[in-house]
């Protein structure tokens, strides 16, 4: 009788591992199925930013604006100390964006 009640525990087993083993398929489809859709998402918006043309402005350069300002208010401007200021600014802007970065937004 032992033999028989074990051979049903193995059956039953097997049984349980197979469904186990399906579960384990599906789970997996669904997770590679999210993966390929968010590769296929960031792909669409790496197109979408490549078929866009930057503006004139970029192109030239940040010497074509600046080359429009006259000679006196260049002048004024460096002696005002706008390049220092600036400089100081963007130190600012990039210690907080990193700070929110390695902190995750908790600080």
């Amino acid at each position: 009788m032992s033999k028989i009640w074990n051979w049903f525990k193995e059956l039953w087993q097997g049984f349980v591992d197979w469904i186990i083993d399906i579960v384990i398929i599906i789970l997996t489809f669904f997770k590679d199925l999210v993966l390929n859709l968010f590769e296929l998402m960031l792909d669409g918006i790496i197109f979408v930013f490549n078929a866009m043309e930057p503006p004139q402005f970029i192109t030239d350069g940040l010497s074509s604006i600046t080359g429009a300002i006259p000679a006196p208010i260049v002048y004024f401007l460096g002696q005002s100390g706008l390049s220092e200021g600036l400089a100081m600014l963007g130190a600012a802007y990039t210690f907080r964006l990193l700070r929110k970065l390695v902190t995750l937004g908790n600080w």
